[in-house]
C-alpha cells in the first residue's frame, strides 16, 4: 500500500530537488530579483544565498552578453521555455564564468509569476573550444605565410583573452643565447618594449632573462620588492606594472628560444588554471618560434652556399641582374664581374684531406669578405671557384680591386699548425662592353680567368674582346671540362659488338659523353685532344674504366654472363707509369674477371716498340685482352705486330664505308682480315651500316662488327633492351 504524500511532504521533495542539485538552481521573481538560490549557484558564483536574494541577474552579466540574457528572460515572463548560453563574472575575481541555462516560467493557473531555472558551468568547454579555435586560426596564419610579428601578435591577444587582465609578452633568443629582442607585446606601452629590447639573459635580469638563464619558470608577484627587478624595477613601476610571471620557451632539442611573460598592473600569484594558460602559451609560442627559424633558415639556404655563409650563384644572378638595370651607362658607368679560381686548391685536398680544404674555403671566404668591405657582392659558385658583382665601377677601379685581393691571399694560412700558401687568378669582364646579361659576362670572366691560370696563375686578367671564337670556345670547354668530373656531367654509352658467326651479341664498347650546362653536348673529338693536352685524360680515364666495370657487373649479375666490355686507352694513359695498379686495382674492387675486359689502343700508341710491347705484356699478365682500335690509319710497321702480345685487331671505319663501292677498300679490308687471322687474331669491324658491307665482311670471314646497322651507342638503361636483328 503506497503511502499519503501531503503538500508539506510535496514542498520538501521539491526542496531537495532543488537544494541538492548537481546544477546551479535559481529562481527569479518577475523584475529579475533572485527569490532562491541553492549552495552550487554558490559555488559557481561566489556569492552566497542571503547576498543573492538582495541582487537582480542582471548585476551578475558580463557586459557584453546583457541584452541578449535579457530578451531571453523577457520571453520565459511570457510563457516560454529558453535554452541558452551567457557568461557572468565571479564575485572578487572578476573571473569570466560561461553558463548553459535552462529556464522555464513559475505558472499558476495561466499567469507567469516568475522564472525558475538550471545553469551549467561550461566554462572549461568553452575555454578548450576557444583554445582549439585559436590555435587552429594561428596555423592557418602559419599555413598562409603571414609575417612572423602578426603571428606573434596574434598568440599575445589570443592568450590575454584567458588571464584576468594580463598584458602579455613575447621575447626572442638572439642567436648567440646572450640576449632577448622584443617579439610581441602589443598591449604594453611602446616605450617599455624599447626599453627592454635586448634584455641580457642572466640570473638577475628580470622575470624573462632570469627565466630563460634558468631555464624554468619565473613568478615575481611583486616588482616593487623583488631583488629580480633591481634594474628595471624604476622602468616597470613607471608604466604601472606590479607583478611578471614569465616562462621560457624550448625548442625540439631543449635549447631556449625566447620567453612568454605576464605582466599585471597590481601584485598579484598565479592561480593553477593560469599555469596551464602559460604553458599552451609556450607551446605554441615554441612552434611558431621554430617554424619561422626553420623557414628562415631555409630561405637563407636557398640563397646562400652552406659551408661559408656567402651567397650563392642563384642570388649572385639575381643581384647581378638587378645591378645591371641600376647601372648609368650614359654617365659611363660600368659594371664588373670578377671570377676566382684557387690555384692547385685539389693538392690541398689530396694531401692534406677535404676537411682541411674545406677550412681553407672558409678561412679564404672571411678573408676576401674583410677585403672586399660593404661595396661588392661576394659569392661561391661551387668548389674553390668564387664570384664578385662591383656596381657602378671602372675598369681601373675594378683592377685596383684585383690586385688587393691578390695582395690579401698573399700571407699564408695556418690551419691545424699547418702553414698553407694559396693564390688565385681572376678574370674580369665588364658590362656593357663585354655583354649584357649574366650569362655571357660571368661566361667571359670565366674565360678571363683562365687566361690567368695559363699566364702562370696569382695574375689577374680582363676578357680580350680580340680572342676569335675557336680560341674562346676551347678556352671555354678546357675551363668547363676541369669541373666536369666534380659535377658529374659525364655519362658512358655503349655499342653493341656482334659474333658474325653466331649472330650473338658478344661485347660492348664504352664511350664516353659530356653534356654541359654552358656548352652543351660537346663531342668526344673535340674534348678528349683538350683532356689529353692537359692531363685531364688520366683522371677521366680512371673514371670511364671504373664505370663500364662496374655496370659490366651488374649485367653480368642480370644475367648477360659471358658479355665483354671494350675500353679506350688515350696515349697519355698508356704511358702513366701506374697504368698496371689502377687497372688491376679496378678489376679487384669492382669483381670483374680480366678476361671480360678489353684493352683498347691505337696503332699511333705503338710507335715507341720498345716501350709499348713492355706496357703490353703486362697487360696481358693482368689476364686482359688488349685490341689494337683504328687499324689501319697508324703508323705500325707489320713486323711488329706478331711481337705485341694482342687478342683483337679493328678495322677503320673509313676502309668499311665504301668497302662495297670501292674494290681498293674492299682489298685493304680484306687483306686485314687475312693477316690478322694468319697471325692468330680475331677481326673486328666498326662503323657497319648497310646490309650490303655485312654481307661482304661475313664472306671474308670477319669475326665481329658494330655500327649503326645494329646500334648506335645507346645509355645502359637501353642496352639491356638490344635484340640483335634478325
Amino acid at each position: 500500500m503506497q503511502p499519503n504524500i501531503n503538500s508539506n511532504s510535496l514542498k520538501e521533495v521539491y526542496k531537495s530537488l532543488f537544494d541538492f542539485n548537481h546544477d546551479a538552481c535559481y529562481a527569479l521573481d518577475m523584475d529579475g530579483n533572485f527569490t532562491l538560490f541553492n549552495e552550487e549557484a554558490v559555488k559557481i558564483t561566489g556569492y552566497s544565498a542571503e547576498e543573492s536574494l538582495k541582487m537582480n541577474f542582471v548585476s551578475l552579466l558580463h557586459e557584453d552578453y546583457f541584452e541578449d540574457t535579457i530578451q531571453h528572460f523577457k520571453r520565459v515572463t511570457q510563457g516560454h521555455r529558453e535554452r541558452f548560453e551567457t557568461t557572468i563574472l565571479k564575485k572578487d575575481s572578476g573571473e569570466q564564468v560561461h553558463l548553459l541555462l535552462t529556464a522555464v516560467p513559475i505558472m499558476v493557473g495561466r499567469k507567469v509569476l516568475g522564472v525558475v531555472g538550471c545553469a551549467q558551468d561550461i566554462t572549461k568547454k568553452k575555454e578548450l573550444e576557444a583554445l582549439l579555435n585559436g590555435q587552429n586560426l594561428i596555423l592557418k596564419m602559419i599555413a598562409k605565410g603571414t609575417p612572423f610579428s602578426e603571428v606573434l601578435d596574434r598568440i599575445v591577444l589570443f592568450i590575454e583573452r584567458f588571464t584576468h587582465g594580463a598584458l602579455c609578452s613575447i621575447m626572442i633568443a638572439d642567436k648567440e643565447g646572450k640576449r632577448l629582442l622584443h617579439g610581441s607585446s602589443p598591449s604594453l606601452p611602446a616605450a617599455y618594449n624599447e626599453a627592454v629590447d635586448g634584455v641580457p639573459i642572466g640570473p638577475s635580469a628580470g622575470s624573462c632573462g632570469t627565466a630563460a638563464y634558468l631555464r624554468r619558470s619565473v613568478t615575481v608577484t611583486d616588482i616593487g620588492t623583488d631583488p629580480l627587478w633591481k634594474e628595471y624595477r624604476d622602468l616597470a613601476l613607471s608604466y604601472g606594472l606590479q607583478a611578471c610571471w614569465s616562462s621560457p620557451v624550448f625548442d625540439d632539442d631543449q635549447r631556449v628560444v625566447g620567453t612568454f611573460g605576464m605582466y599585471y598592473s597590481g601584485t598579484t600569484s598565479p592561480r593553477e588554471k593560469d599555469m596551464k594558460i602559460i604553458q599552451k602559451a609556450t607551446d605554441l609560442t615554441s612552434l611558431v618560434i621554430q617554424h619561422y627559424q626553420a623557414k628562415e633558415k631555409i630561405d637563407f639556404m636557398a640563397y646562400h652556399d652552406a659551408l661559408t655563409g656567402l651567397p650563392n650563384r642563384r642570388l649572385f644572378d639575381k643581384r647581378v641582374e638587378a645591378a645591371i638595370d641600376g647601372t648609368n651607362v650614359n654617365e659611363g658607368e660600368k659594371l664588373c664581374l670578377m671570377f676566382l679560381d684557387l690555384d692547385r686548391f685539389k693538392n690541398v685536398n689530396d694531401s692534406l684531406g677535404h676537411s682541411i680544404g674545406d677550412k681553407l674555403l672558409m678561412y679564404v671566404s672571411a678573408k676576401l669578405v674583410n677585403c672586399l668591405g660593404d661595396g661588392a657582392t661576394f659569392s661561391r659558385q661551387g668548389g674553390d671557384e668564387f664570384t664578385i658583382l662591383l656596381e657602378h665601377t671602372t675598369k681601373e677601379e675594378a683592377r685596383a680591386v684585383a690586385q688587393k685581393i691578390l695582395d690579401t691571399l698573399a700571407e699564408p694560412f695556418v690551419i691545424e699548425g699547418t702553414d698553407i700558401f694559396i693564390t688565385t687568378s681572376v678574370g674580369m669582364s665588364l658590362y656593357p662592353d663585354d655583354g649584357e646579361d649574366v650569362g655571357v659576362l660571368l661566361s667571359k670572366a670565366d674565360v678571363a680567368m683562365y687566361q690567368a691560370k695559363k699566364q702562370g696563375r696569382n695574375n689577374f686578367q680582363t676578357y680580350d674582346v680580340l680572342l676569335d671564337k675557336k680560341a674562346f670556345e676551347k678556352l671555354q670547354i678546357e675551363n668547363e671540362l676541369r669541373k666536369a668530373l666534380e659535377r658529374n656531367e659525364f655519362e658512358l654509352n655503349y655499342q653493341p659488338i656482334i659474333n658474325l658467326c653466331t649472330n650473338n651479341l658478344t661485347g660492348a664498347e664504352a664511350l664516353i659523353r659530356w653534356n654541359n650546362e654552358k656548352c652543351g653536348n660537346v663531342s668526344p673529338q673535340q674534348f678528349i685532344p683538350i683532356a689529353e693536352e692537359t692531363g685531364m685524360i688520366v683522371e677521366i680515364g680512371e673514371w670511364v674504366l671504373k664505370t663500364a666495370l662496374l655496370q659490366l657487373k651488374n649485367w653480368h649479375l642480370d644475367g648477360m654472363a659471358g658479355l665483354t666490355m671494350s675500353v679506350n686507352l688515350s696515349i697519355r694513359q698508356f704511358y702513366q707509369p701506374n697504368l698496371i695498379k689502377m687497372i688491376s686495382d679496378t678489376l679487384v674492387e669492382t669483381g670483374v674477371e680480366p678476361r671480360f675486359l678489353t684493352i683498347e689502343i691505337t696503332e699511333s700508341m705503338t710507335m715507341d716498340v720498345e716501350t709499348a710491347s713492355v706496357i703490353l705484356h703486362e697487360l696481358k699478365k693482368l689476364g686482359v685482352n688488349i685490341s689494337i682500335d683504328d687499324f689501319g690509319t697508324g703508323y705500325s710497321s707489320l713486323s711488329y705486330l706478331k711481337r705485341f702480345p694482342i687478342d683483337h685487331l679493328k678495322i677503320d671505319r673509313c676502309f668499311i664505308r665504301d668497302i662495297t663501292d670501292n674494290k681498293s677498300d674492299e682489298n685493304i679490308a680484306t687483306t686485314i682480315i687475312l693477316m690478322a687471322h694468319n697471325l692468330g687474331l680475331s677481326v673486328i669491324a666498326e662503323g657497319v651500316e648497310t646490309e650490303g658491307q655485312l654481307q661482304l665482311l661475313k664472306q671474308h670471314r670477319c669475326n665481329a662488327a658494330q655500327g649503326y646497322l645494329f646500334s648506335k651507342p645507346v645509355p645502359a638503361e637501353e642496352f639491356i633492351t638490344f635484340k640483335v636483328p634478325s
